[in-house]
C-alpha cells in the first residue's frame, strides 16, 4: 500500500540575501506581493501614484503597474485613463492596451490615454516644467493593494481562473476541497461544487491533486456562476468500504479498480 501513499514534498521556501529588501533599506520592490494570491506576504506597502480627476498621472519614471493593480485603481477610484507625458509612453502603452481587454471581458468602461507634450527645451528641465504644469491643480495621492486577492474582493461576481475538472481520472477523494481555504471546491451532500469567482489562484487544488484531475488556468468570466457536478454513495464488493462515485451503479472503489487493472483482483 505504500505506493499509494508516499508523498514526496518540495522543500519549504525561504528569502534569501539575493532579495533587494534585504539588501537595501530603502528598497520599493514589491513583486512578490503584487502576485500572492493569498495575502501571505506582510510589512510591503504598495507604490504611491498621483492621480487627478478620474486619471492616473504619470510624470515620472516609475515603477509599471500590473494589470492587477490597474483594475483595483479601476474599482477603487473609479479611474478611467492614465494622463502620460510622450517620453514615457512606450513603457506603459502595452500594460494599458492588456489593462483594456481585460476591461472589455468585463464590461467596464475601457482606459483612455491622454498625452501630455512636454516643452521644446533641454531635456534636464522637461520634467520640472511638465510638474509645473500640473500643479495649477494639485495631484492626489494614493495608493491600492497590489494582490490578485485584493482583485478578487472587488469584483466578487466575476472570475479570474477556470478550474478543470476530469471526472474521469477524478477518484473523489475530496483534497482539493480541503486545501482551499477560498471555498473555490467544495464536495458535501452527494454535490460537488466549482465556485470560480472564489479562486485566487494559487494552486493548491492542483498540487494536492494525486490522479492530476484538476487543473487550474487564468480565465476571465462576467458574472460567474457556480458549477455543480453529483455524485453517488457506493460500497465497494470487493473489499467492502464506502466510497463515492460518479456513477449511481458503481461496485469497485478507486483502489480496487487500480488492482483489478494492475492483474491483482
Amino acid at each position: 500500500m505504500r505506493r499509494f501513499i508516499r508523498v514526496d514534498l518540495p522543500p519549504e521556501p525561504i528569502i534569501n540575501d539575493k532579495c533587494v529588501r534585504k539588501r537595501l533599506k530603502q528598497s520599493l520592490c514589491d513583486s512578490c506581493s503584487k502576485v500572492c494570491p493569498v495575502d501571505a506576504i506582510e510589512n510591503i506597502s504598495p507604490h504611491e501614484r498621483s492621480f487627478q480627476d478620474n486619471l492616473l498621472v504619470i510624470n515620472h519614471d516609475e515603477p509599471l503597474a500590473s494589470i492587477e493593480e490597474l483594475l483595483v485603481w479601476h474599482r477603487q477610484y473609479q479611474i478611467r485613463g492614465m494622463k502620460i507625458a510622450e517620453p514615457l509612453v512606450d513603457k506603459w502603452l502595452p500594460i494599458l492596451a492588456q489593462l483594456n481587454l481585460q476591461l472589455k471581458t468585463l464590461q467596464e468602461p475601457i482606459w483612455q490615454l491622454v498625452l501630455v507634450e512636454p516643452e521644446l527645451v533641454d531635456s534636464g528641465r522637461r520634467f520640472m516644467l511638465f510638474r509645473q504644469k500640473l500643479d495649477e491643480k494639485p495631484l492626489n495621492k494614493g495608493h491600492v493593494k497590489t494582490g490578485l486577492n485584493a482583485r478578487k474582493q472587488l469584483y466578487p461576481q466575476d472570475s479570474w481562473f477556470h478550474i478543470q475538472l476530469d471526472k474521469e481520472s477524478c477518484i473523489l477523494c475530496s483534497a482539493c476541497a480541503k486545501v482551499c481555504d477560498e471555498g473555490a471546491i467544495t464536495i458535501e451532500d452527494n454535490r460537488f461544487i466549482i465556485d470560480e469567482k472564489r479562486c485566487t489562484g494559487c494552486m493548491n487544488c492542483q498540487v494536492v491533486c494525486f490522479p492530476k484531475s484538476i487543473k487550474v488556468v487564468e480565465q476571465i468570466a462576467k458574472n460567474s456562476t457556480p458549477t455543480h457536478y453529483h455524485y453517488y454513495d457506493a460500497q465497494c464488493d470487493k473489499c467492502r468500504l464506502a466510497f463515492f462515485a460518479w456513477e449511481p451503479n458503481a461496485t469497485l472503489c478507486p483502489i480496487c479498480t487500480q488492482h483489478q487493472k494492475q492483474g491483482w483482483l
